[in-house]
């Protein structure tokens, strides 16, 4: 017998048809081989069209449903035309940012400073990050940042520029125009240091050299090849943080030029280099003139900025130094040299082990900090910072630090100023 079970199967289920014209030619030529009778391939034939009659309903359904749709987002449209995520004002719209949030127990030498240690939960930095792609490379960009201060929180403008490409003038270059970065901390922090949440880079750690921020208002040129990067900018000199300070406070000229040329050894230059996974080796150069620095703009007194700094990274592990001088007229903790040394092992994967040596001399054999409680002046001739840290990276978006970090300041009078913080972290990206 002939008849497979699949047929025998079919059969059952619709039950014998009375004998008609099969239509489909297979079943015409199974009848005539004698594998099929007529009245079953009859019945098979009218399965199939049933089976074919429902494919064509359930198709017309899905074209109602999607024309229907496409009328509704018509009416979307043209109803807000003029908001740049559906007029398309925008070729590209990202929203991002990070937050460091922590625990700190700090602890101070309590016979010269007369007040307790103190442990406390902290936002320290939570930044908001829009870009607006106006062309393929061109786009706005505004950040804000809440930071935490003596009483409360305050909302500032940490970036809000203009990114043009001009690399049809100037091959690989482009500039930020507004609340700019400044050449060198962003590089560090993406290069060379990568735990801002815990301290910032030597160069603007106020227990190191203490000196501008990572933006200011003005124009920063950034230049990108394999083997050469670089950053020429001219700023308002004061910072992100006191934009317009200095010209409420003085007159004259008073802007900052600062500069960063950088050689890539590996020729990965112009990629963002991931350290867990990137091999690169980077030696730069960093020069800086700040006229009419910081003091309390009421007296101009340039600060001029000698900077070196090299950098290899494995993904095993990582090692930086740098050293840095400051020609500044003045007997302020800025004036002065110093050296800074870190390092990372990555002993296995998502665990790093961290530590981080500065040390800064000032200009002056004692600079002046200020008073002590009993009115005593605070000096000092130099200062040491320790760190010591581990890392765990638990996802993409959460990183955990635990880290000890301790402040040497020597001189006459510079113990009121030691202490030590015992630091938990949770750095967030998304």
């Amino acid at each position: 017998m002939k008849r497979t079970l699949a047929v025998m199967a079919l059969l059952g289920a619709v039950g014998l048809a009375n004998a008609q014209t099969v239509e489909n030619p297979i079943l015409k030529k199974l009848v005539e081989k004698g594998i099929l009778k007529e009245d079953e391939a009859a019945a098979i034939d009218e399965q199939l069209a049933q089976e074919e009659a429902e494919k064509a309903k359930y198709e017309a359904e899905i074209d109602k449903t999607a024309m229907e749709a496409k009328e509704k987002l018509g009416k979307l449209e043209k109803k807000w035309g003029d908001m740049p995520a559906l007029a398309g004002k925008f070729k590209k719209f990202e929203i991002g940012g990070n937050a460091y949030l922590g625990y700190t127990y700090q602890t101070t030498k309590y016979k010269y400073t007369k007040s307790n240690d103190s442990g406390d939960f902290e936002l320290r930095r939570f930044y908001f990050d829009t870009k607006a792609y106006i062309s393929d490379k061109d786009y706005i960009r505004f950040t804000t940042d809440l930071i935490s201060g003596s009483n409360d929180y305050k909302l500032k403008i940490k970036y809000g520029y203009l990114y043009k490409d001009i690399s049809d003038l100037i091959p690989y270059t482009g500039f930020e125009f507004g609340i700019a970065h400044t050449p060198w901390i962003d590089y560090e922090e993406h290069s060379g240091w990568w735990y801002r949440s815990v301290d910032k880079t030597f160069m603007e750690s106020p227990d190191s050299m203490g000196l501008w921020p990572s933006a200011d208002l003005g124009i920063d040129f950034k230049t990108k090849t394999p083997y050469i990067t670089s950053e020429i900018g001219m700023f308002n000199g004061e910072g992100y943080d006191k934009i317009n300070t200095s010209s409420q406070k003085s007159s004259g000229f008073h802007n900052s030029f600062e500069g960063r040329v950088t050689y890539h050894v590996f020729g990965n230059g112009d990629k963002n280099v991931n350290p867990t996974k990137d091999q690169y080796a980077n030696i730069s150069l960093h020069l800086a003139s700040n006229i009419g620095y910081n003091d309390a703009y009421t007296v101009h007194k340039n600060l001029n900025l000698y900077h070196i700094h090299a950098v290899y990274n494995h993904p095993m592990f990582l090692i930086a130094a740098q050293y840095g001088k400051t020609d500044y007229n003045s007997g302020s903790p800025q004036a002065g040299d110093g050296y800074s040394v870190n390092a990372e092992v990555r002993p296995v994967q998502d665990w790093s082990i961290f530590g981080r040596y500065d040390h800064w001399k000032f200009k002056n054999e004692l600079a002046v900090f200020g008073n002590d409680a009993q009115g005593n002046l605070i000096k000092a001739n130099k200062r040491d910072a320790y760190y010591f840290g581990v890392a765990y990276t638990m996802n993409k978006y959460v990183k955990w630090i635990a880290n000890v970090l301790t402040y040497d300041y020597k001189g006459t009078n510079p113990d009121n100023k030691d202490k030590t913080k015992y630091m938990l972290t949770a750095e967030l990206i998304w």
